[in-house]
């Protein structure tokens, strides 16, 4: 076999127009001689990559990132030029059978070798164990949920004994103890044990295909424990760049052309039953921008199907938002009753799923219902504050017609005049909607602070005492702050062993230099070392109610505007139960 000359290279570029060939990953729109999109190798606001179908070239003039087909395929798929070279060729139908073509392996840390091997390992553990005796009741369960043995393989699905399995087979492995430990697999106490035990396995990969991380499901109607055990963020798992299903459906996304977004794993599996296949789902985590640049590797068009509540609702708001913003065309689907895709597909089946999944709403669509739902129609100012939401919404469409059919839509619906409102649209600026995100973006800054806070200080107690970390297991068990949240795992999982916290032994577990900065960070802070059980309830219940305090404030404001004396009986009645409610996460 020979290896490509630089003639064949320029005929395989030259198979392909780049303008087709980045259309299929970025919306473009001509302008003059060139087409130009928003740059993804970078936090684009406003169009600043330009290509050109004349020199069959790309550059971006705030990056400076630029180059030929290749070059923007190696970029923005993250693969080798080799890898780069062999796509286009594909797309162009040129036959590279005679070549010697090896596709470069992505380089792992040696450091996380071991990491990788074992949850390989444990995941074929896993598989096994479902088909033995002691996996019986798993399978039963697995069945009954309509789970077929094609489904459990297509998914890698498997069972994790009572018995500390994967602690005895590293061991004989050879793999080092402390290697366990930080995989996540392999928690350090008196004896060492397995995370996950009597539980039904389902594994979680990063981009590139390889396990990185599991979800352990109870199934038994004696099991108390939580519902779900994920993993904790380690040095190869990390929940801000990983989408389930997302090395698996590829194929499917190309052939469909879109993508559908979903709130967790369980949904994929659901719609794959019901033969869908281009889903992929977030891990328990808001929207990220690691997720948004894998997103737009896969395709340019999102439909967004996250759960039906008020908090997936308020999600999806955001979500869209964002997507927006990085240049993706988002569709919108609605979940009725609050429920999400695993449990209609339990209660309708096949065909009761694909109804509701053929009724999309356009971004805007979906902003005039969501906002309208919380508007007194019978109120002036609250009327009126939904025509400003929604004039500012519209006067970001660029189509004359869209714009006309939805001023017709929010005349209808808010009760002002068309020519009102079309006055009212026509002298929004652009600046205003920097304006907006400006002051969006310093409102999220400071919730931030405000958790970040609590968060902060609640560690700094968590390390001074094992009372303070289980309260934090058993009430909250989560943080919004990546690293803070790994940290309070490792705590926990240090307590199990020990009574008392040796800052210097604890930070030797540590698996980035960076937590151990900010451990000691936390633990030297200007904070008093005694503390009162109301002052840890209050850190806790600020970090844990953060979606009912939205909630409550949201039903505030209704009640403010609502006139209707019954309306306001519920509503109050609402926000009481709301109170009383004690949280679960």
């Amino acid at each position: 076999m020979v290896r490509l000359s630089q003639d064949k290279l320029n005929e395989i570029r030259q198979s392909v127009d780049i303008v087709d060939v980045i259309g299929q990953y970025l919306p473009l729109e001509k302008k003059g001689r060139n087409y130009i999109a928003l740059c993804p190798f970078h936090d684009d606001k406003h169009p600043s990559m330009s290509v050109s179908p004349d020199k069959q070239i790309f550059m971006c003039f705030v990056c400076h990132t630029g180059g030929n087909v290749f070059t923007f395929l190696q970029e923005y798929l993250k693969i080798s030029y080799i890898e780069a070279v062999k796509k286009v060729a594909e797309m162009g139908r040129i036959d590279l059978s005679e070549y010697h073509l090896d596709i470069e392996k992505r380089p792992v840390k040696q450091e996380y070798v071991a990491f990788y091997q074992m949850h390989k390992e444990a995941q074929k553990i896993y598989s096994y164990y479902l088909n033995t005796k002691l996996g019986l009741e798993a399978k039963a369960y697995l069945n009954k949920r309509h789970f077929t043995d094609d489904l459990i393989k297509e998914f890698q699905i498997g069972y994790a004994p009572i018995d500390s399995i994967l602690y005895q087979a590293f061991s004989k492995l050879q793999f080092q103890e402390i290697d366990m430990v930080k995989s996540g697999l392999v928690v350090e106490s008196k004896q060492h044990f397995d995370r996950f035990q009597d539980r039904i396995m389902f594994p979680l990969y990063n981009q590139q295909g390889e396990v990185v991380g599991f979800s352990g499901r109870i199934y038994k109607p004696t099991q108390h424990d939580s519902k779900y055990i994920n993993s904790p963020e380690s040095d190869i798992f990390v929940k801000g760049e990983t989408l389930y299903h997302y090395h698996q459906c590829r194929e499917a996304v190309k052939k469909a052309g879109f993508v559908y977004l979903l709130e967790g794993f369980m949904d994929v599996i659901a719609m794959y039953k019901a033969g869908i296949e281009n889903t992929v789902a977030i891990m328990g985590t808001a929207l990220t921008k690691g997720h948004i640049q894998a997103l737009k590797r896969l395709t340019s068009t999102i439909c967004l199907c996250l759960d039906g509540d008020h908090a997936g609702q308020t999600a999806m708001s955001k979500a869209t938002r964002q997507l927006e913003e990085a240049g993706l065309l988002v569709k919108i689907i609605i979940l009725p009753n609050g429920k999400d895709p695993d449990e209609i597909y339990e209660s309708d089946g096949k065909d009761g799923l694909l109804e509701i999944l053929k009724k999309t709403l356009k971004p805007i669509e979906f902003q005039m219902d969501f906002e309208y739902q919380f508007v007194d129609t019978q109120n002036y100012d609250d009327r009126k504050n939904y025509l400003e939401k929604m004039c500012f919404e519209i006067s970001k469409l660029q189509d004359d017609v869209d714009r006309d059919y939805y001023i017709h839509i929010l005349s209808q619906k808010s009760g002002f005049s068309y020519e009102i409102i079309q006055q009212r649209v026509a002298g929004i600026k652009p600046q205003k909607e920097e304006n907006f995100l400006h002051y969006e973006i310093k409102k999220t800054i400071q919730m931030v602070d405000k958790y970040n806070k609590a968060e902060h200080d609640l560690l700094f107690y968590m390390l001074n005492s094992k009372e303070v970390a289980l309260k934090y297991e058993a009430k909250a068990g989560f943080m919004y702050n990546d690293q803070y949240r790994v940290i309070a795992s490792y705590i926990i999982d240090y307590y199990r062993k020990h009574n008392q916290l040796v800052l210097a032994d604890f930070i030797n577990g540590m698996p980035k230099e960076e937590f151990i900065q900010t451990i000691i960070e936390i633990s030297t802070s200007q904070l008093p070392m005694s503390y009162d059980e109301k002052a840890i309830d209050d850190y806790i219940q600020t970090i844990a109610s953060n979606a009912k305090k939205m909630k409550k404030e949201q039903l505030l404001e209704q009640f403010n505007y609502i006139l209707d004396p019954t309306q306001k009986a519920e509503i109050l009645k609402e926000i009481v139960n709301l109170s009383n409610t004690k949280e679960s996460i």
